[in-house]
């Protein structure tokens, strides 16, 4: 096997050693990222939030990652009213 490090690559799913076991990673995975936009969210006491991401795996897992985390957090407010949007380039 040949090692792998990425500059760029964010995907959670990355983060599965058993089956990415030589790759690794400079930047962090969408969720730490995620978790930074629910704390503005809560901190900025913001009752609504829309989210634009490019369409395919790289833009919607980061939305994925902040409506998992909104709800783990308990922060429905960002979930419930949230609007998502997709572009395609």
């Amino acid at each position: 096997m040949i090692p792998q490090v990425s500059y760029a690559s964010t995907a959670p799913e990355l983060s599965d050693n058993t089956r990415y076991d030589f790759f690794s990673r400079v930047v962090p995975p969408d969720t730490y990222q995620a978790q930074a936009m629910v704390d503005i969210v809560k901190a900025m006491r913001w009752n609504y939030v829309s989210t634009v991401a490019s369409e395919g795996n790289y833009g919607e897992s980061g939305v994925d990652a902040f409506i998992q985390k909104s709800r783990e957090d308990g922060e429905s407010r960002s979930v419930g009213e949230m609007e998502s949007q997709c572009l395609t380039a």
